[in-house]
């Protein structure tokens, strides 16, 4: 006989079940995110995990066997300037051959233990590529470029190209809807064990993934979703600008950071390209500056110029990394720079640039003050319960972005899912890749039909947001391939449908 105790138990945990989702239900709205939503994202991902992608094993084999001949010699040629045999994916021997034998003063990187910062010594690829740079004191070495070189592609060959992949030749995964705490969709292997997370495959290995015979491959990207979500939420009048008008916006902040003409700082940004090393790029102003004194007076008056970088690079990175207040110490770490010159940009960008940003991020902490609560776009609520401390606000400051763009992102794909009208049922969903999604439409020559279902879809991924009084939307991008993955052009999914369709039309047809 049980125990009255363990009935009483029961009967307490049923009870309280109730009250909590009486008291929960006060609070909840249709615009919420919810458990219906959730519910609703099941037959979508399950139709992905089931029906998978194709992969070009041909091609795979090809560059399997390319990789292990480029591995062999390469591993050749650093054991010959080693002088040794050298375990490129051992710490400790790398460690001892850089940091000993070499003499070279050691780097190392931080991880939070117990609420500190404890340093360590690393020879990670950020530090080989440091020693790969060189310094004003020494050379940089080579061998450092040898270890990167085959540790990525070691990583290709054991990671992606080795992988189990299902017995009909596809490639599948398992997604999670409720992946992430901001909402993100994370995915992983199988249940079976093929296949793996498909939602951060390198661009090379995209090409592998190729549409079914027949088909049209297809992806529906969110334009720089969180910089457009971060303009509107925070108000900056000079960020609502560059959405707005439609500019280049990584040459627009360097452009205000520096000063110096959006024409040229494109200029540069083509010639000298993405390079770290501050030689390449002093050589590249220097041919900027032979031949044209409007050049080089724009040099001369720029507020400030980055020594390792392109003017727009220091744009764009500043983009990716300021909106949630990333210090100027880690912002240093993270782009290879002086923390001098990474103290001042960042001072510029919060201060000077977007000056909005920072004030949104003030408002953010007042918003915490009252009850620790954030409500993004579509009514999604989370409360923040960590430690008050700059780490809990740095959540907060992405909650609402990110968890606004996985929303928008989510709400298409259902809409487009459950749209059963003949012609929405042709295209097929293949994948959701965080800020886009990835699919196949059968070619049936009928080309402005195509464009209306592309256009379609994109009006469920682009819906009119408000947010603190302002309505704003999110634009696509629509690439299109008959080849792979990989190799999508882009079409203007704003043009009408007949246009867009002979630009589909001249894409299948080249």
């Amino acid at each position: 006989m049980l125990d009255e105790s363990v009935l009483i138990y029961n009967g307490y945990d049923v009870a309280n079940t109730l009250q909590c989702k009486e008291e929960i239900w006060k609070v909840t709205k249709d615009s919420a995110y919810t458990y219906d939503f959730t519910m609703r994202l099941l037959n979508p991902l399950m139709y992905m995990m089931t029906r998978g992608v194709k992969v070009d094993f041909k091609k795979l084999d090809i560059l399997r066997k390319s990789l292990h001949e480029q591995i062999d010699r390469k591993q050749l040629r650093l054991n010959e300037l080693c002088g040794r045999e050298l375990n490129v994916n051992s710490p400790k021997d790398c460690q001892t051959y850089f940091y000993v034998e070499k003499n070279i003063p050691p780097y190392y990187n931080s991880k939070r233990v117990g609420g500190q910062y404890k340093k360590s010594v690393t020879t990670d690829d950020k530090a080989m590529q440091r020693i790969a740079r060189g310094t004003a004191a020494r050379k940089g070495l080579y061998e450092a470029t040898l270890v990167q070189d085959i540790r990525g592609m070691r990583k290709m060959v054991g990671t992606y190209l080795d992988m189990e992949y299902d017995k009909d030749g596809r490639l599948r995964c398992s997604y999670n809807p409720r992946g992430t705490k901001f909402g993100r969709l994370s995915s992983s292997k199988t249940i079976f064990g093929t296949g793996m997370n498909m939602q951060n495959l390198p661009l090379e290995f995209k090409g592998f993934i190729v549409p079914d015979p027949g088909n049209l491959m297809w992806e529906i990207d969110k334009k720089g979703a969180e910089w457009v979500a971060v303009a509107y939420l925070s108000g900056d009048a000079n960020m609502i600008k560059v959405v707005e008008e439609g500019l280049d916006p990584h040459a627009y902040t360097a452009h205000l950071m520096t000063g110096v003409p959006i024409e040229l700082i494109q200029e540069e940004d083509a010639i000298i390209g993405h390079t770290n090393d501050p030689n390449l790029v002093s050589q590249g102003r220097a041919k900027l500056i032979k031949g044209s004194l409007a050049n080089q007076h724009a040099y001369e008056q720029a507020v400030f110029l980055p020594r390792t970088m392109t003017i727009r690079q220091c744009g764009k990175k500043s983009n990716h990394g300021l909106n949630y207040d990333e210090g100027y110490k880690m912002f240093a770490l993270i782009n290879e720079m002086l923390e001098g010159d990474a103290k001042r940009i960042c001072h510029m960008y919060k201060h000077i640039v977007y000056p909005g940003v920072n004030l949104w991020h003030k408002s953010i902490q007042d918003k915490l003050q009252q009850d620790r609560t954030l409500t993004n776009c579509f009514g999604r609520s989370m409360r923040f319960l960590g430690r008050w401390e700059e780490k809990l606000f740095k959540e907060a400051y992405a909650f609402l972005p990110q968890s606004t763009v996985v929303d928008i992102v989510n709400t298409g794909m259902e809409k487009f899912y459950y749209d059963r009208r003949p012609d929405m049922c042709a295209p097929e969903l293949l994948a959701q890749v965080h800020d886009s999604l990835l699919g196949q439409s059968p070619l049936d020559g009928d080309y402005a039909k195509m464009a209306r279902v592309f256009k379609t879809i994109g009006d469920y991924m682009e819906p009119t947001i408000e947010y603190g009084g302002r309505e704003f939307t999110i634009q696509n991008e629509l690439k299109v391939s008959t080849d792979n993955w990989r190799d999508g052009v882009e079409v203007d999914i704003y043009a009408g449908d007949e246009e867009l369709g002979r630009q589909i039309q001249n894409i299948v047809e080249k």
